[in-house]
């Protein structure tokens, strides 16, 4: 079993790939029209957290609006055009 530095090093190295990732992927995007931005990976950036666990999520807090009464259950329905 790995200890606890080991596992703090791999979580702190597997964030700064994904930092640096983020960062080529946004500068060679092809599509000028459409640029991609930093918020584009914010679900990704959740999803990370959640596979490393505390390790990345200390200090980070969700939104009151996702973990207030619905439950398990969250809209991702978009809202209809007027």
């Amino acid at each position: 079993m790995a200890s606890k530095a080991e596992c703090d090093k791999y979580a702190a190295m597997l964030l700064q790939r994904f930092e640096e990732y983020t960062k080529w992927a946004i500068a060679n995007w092809p599509n000028k029209n459409f640029p991609l931005m930093e918020s584009d990976f914010a679900a990704s950036h959740r999803e990370l957290s959640e596979i490393l666990g505390p390790k990345l999520s200390e200090g980070e807090e969700k939104p009151a609006s996702e973990e207030s009464d619905r439950g398990q259950y969250r809209d991702v329905t978009p809202m209809p055009w007027p």
